[in-house]
């Protein structure tokens, strides 16, 4: 499902030009490709950190991470605009969407293997690690990439609207 919307995005974006691509609805506000490049980034950000398989440590998951994971959850969720967790997931803006595909397209890939390599009790321990919400289960991950996901969408669909909308009146 993710795939399939990450690609279908993409395929959306595809269309418009590199003014509407690279356009900022505000200076204090992200074009589409710093969007997407964001995305990118922060997925290639929390993979760097995943163990190899045969060395995952179960890390315990006090309170304050347990009470942080819905905080960031609901932060996605109300798109309340937050700094970025990590200098490496601030985009420069200066990557073209075909490059971003590949770069994107890579590191599905790479996740994908990953997760395969996995046992499915791998899944249920909290091996993952996010910089904020701290250790998380598969399934948690998974959500909060989801969340992370649908946020930046919601973002995309805004802007896209404005930066057409200029373009074409």
């Amino acid at each position: 499902m993710y795939d399939r919307t990450r690609l279908a995005l993409l395929d959306d974006l595809a269309v418009l030009n590199d003014d509407q691509l690279r356009k900022k609805p505000s200076p204090s506000e992200w074009s589409i490709l710093q969007i997407v490049q964001h995305m990118v980034l922060a997925e290639q950000g929390v993979m760097q950190y995943l163990p190899e398989p045969e060395e995952l440590i179960d890390r315990k998951r006090g309170l304050r991470a347990r009470i942080f994971y819905v905080v960031v959850l609901l932060i996605l969720r109300w798109n309340i605009r937050v700094p970025v967790p990590s200098k490496g997931m601030v985009p420069d803006g200066n990557t073209s969407l075909s490059e971003l595909r590949q770069q994107w397209d890579v590191n599905m890939r790479w996740f994908r293997e990953y997760v395969d390599s996995l046992e499915p009790e791998d899944l249920k321990r909290a091996v993952f690690s996010h910089p904020i919400a701290g250790p998380l289960t598969g399934p948690q991950a998974g959500k909060l990439a989801q969340y992370h996901f649908e946020a930046h969408l919601r973002q995309i669909k805004k802007v896209k609207a404005i930066v057409t909308a200029e373009s074409n009146g």
